[in-house]
């Protein structure tokens, strides 16, 4: 069992892991980044975390363990419908406002930054297929720096204590029961599924492959674990990535305030690209 994590290789770990995948640790999360760093060295049958730290410089499995340990650190915290007053914020104002913008082109375009395990992206197509008929091109991009969590949002399988917020109509119209293997679990259609792309990006390489303006970004309870540097960065990136008028959705404990004043609020942590 490895011990105590030295200030020296906090300082180390700390560095690496912001230079990678932009989250902070700050010196109170300290405990929780020696837990998650113990997971992998035990794992992998080393003696300490100095030989750990030597092990993913010298990585020769194309960094495969180093993804390891993003995997280990990222927070998969998601559920269908989190957040329910934005959701309704969505309903009544957001997707109205694209609907009459869009209605030439009958195009709309949503990312789900930071979709975890998924449920955010499905609830987020549950809703537009309701708003929107068969004539509409709806995309959505859901994305994570999390394989694990990636892999879990393609198969689409739930189990039932995860779809408790699911509304029953929902629910009967775009899940079906799983059977055999799948017993206690609830599958997302494939129709749905279809509207829905999942890709591996990292928020710090800043290269997003972005073709066109996308319409709504989401990116919620993700900005917590960065610092104001990384926030800003990304949140110019955004900017940048957003129609005209598009829309960037945050967590309920994220603000603009002081980070960027070119978006207006709309409301719940909904926030509109100014013209």
């Amino acid at each position: 069992m490895v011990g105590r994590l030295s200030e020296k290789d906090f300082e180390l770990f700390r560095h690496l892991v912001k230079k990678h995948v932009g989250i902070s640790f700050v010196h109170k999360k300290k405990a929780t980044l020696q837990r998650k760093l113990a997971s992998r060295v035990n794992s992998l049958g080393l003696e300490s975390y100095s030989e750990y730290y030597r092990y993913l410089l010298q990585d020769k499995e194309g960094g495969w363990e180093l993804r390891r340990l993003i995997n280990t650190i990222t927070v998969d915290q998601t559920a269908f419908f989190r957040h329910p007053k934005q959701f309704e914020l969505l309903v009544n104002v957001v997707l109205p406002h694209l609907a009459t913008r869009n209605n030439t082109t009958k195009k709309l375009r949503i990312w789900s930054a930071g979709c975890a395990t998924g449920q955010e992206a499905y609830s987020i197509a549950m809703v537009v297929s309701e708003m929107f008929d068969h004539t509409w091109d709806i995309r959505i991009l859901a994305s994570d720096v999390d394989t694990d969590a990636l892999k879990i949002a393609y198969s689409g399988i739930y189990p039932k204590e995860c779809i408790q917020k699911v509304p029953m109509e929902y629910l009967n119209k775009y899940f079906t029961k799983g059977m055999g293997k799948n017993s206690g679990f609830f599958l997302v259609r494939e129709d749905l599924r279809k509207k829905l792309l999942f890709r591996r990006l990292n928020f710090v390489d800043f290269g997003f492959p972005f073709r066109n303006p996308v319409d709504i970004i989401f990116c919620r309870n993700v900005m917590i674990y960065f610092d104001i540097e990384v926030k800003k960065r990304l949140i110019d990136n955004f900017f940048h990535i957003l129609e005209q008028d598009g829309f960037l959705c945050l967590g309920a404990s994220e603000s603009l305030v002081g980070v960027d004043d070119r978006f207006a609020l709309v409301g719940y942590f909904i926030y509109q690209k100014r013209g």
